[in-house]
């Protein structure tokens, strides 16, 4: 590159490069908050629908009844279910998936929240619900094998009307 008479000679031909470039420049100041927020927004929608949440509705006579759940699908998620707790949420629970059907007895040992528990068959009907004493070695199991139990604050099943028969529909 050559000066005269302090003009800048382009030794690359006629074309100035950071006039060529500006308008690209201030177009992407002008989009570029836009495109955050585009892309803000669309990754929100995407987490919130990937992480809906697991819940089962309970069904008869018209009534129904819903609960947001935690899952216990393996065997270590089960044994330790919800001892360690201090609290549970009002209408929260967790629901035991034993893949098949068993004879899997609880007992409360170092859960300190008292519980509800409800055994579900295979076929997806309550089959019994039991209260539970927070910290007591007692086994409890309904008559029977059931496939999934449902763990909720104790009393839940009697404030919302549901009792042995009632269909449930889990959607884990």
């Amino acid at each position: 590159m050559t000066v005269r008479a302090g003009v800048h000679e382009n030794t690359w031909g006629h074309i100035d490069y950071a006039e060529a470039v500006r308008p690209l420049a201030v177009f992407l100041r002008k989009v570029t908050p836009y495109i955050l927020i585009l892309v803000l927004v669309g990754s929100t929608i995407f987490f919130a629908v990937s992480c809906k949440g697991s819940t089962v509705a309970f069904s008869n006579d018209g009534k129904v009844a819903s609960l947001k759940i935690e899952v216990a699908a393996t065997p270590a998620a089960r044994a330790k279910g919800l001892s360690g707790r201090s609290e549970l949420a009002s209408d929260s629970g967790m629901l035991f998936d034993f893949e098949g059907d068993t004879a899997t007895a609880f007992w409360m040992k170092d859960t300190s929240i008292p519980l509800s528990i409800a055994f579900i068959g295979s076929n997806g009907k309550v089959l019994a619900i039991e209260d539970m004493k927070p910290n007591n070695l007692t086994a409890v199991a309904p008559h029977g094998k059931y496939r999934y139990a449902i763990e909720v604050n104790q009393g839940w099943f009697k404030d919302h009307g549901i009792r042995p028969g009632f269909a449930t529909t889990i959607d884990i």
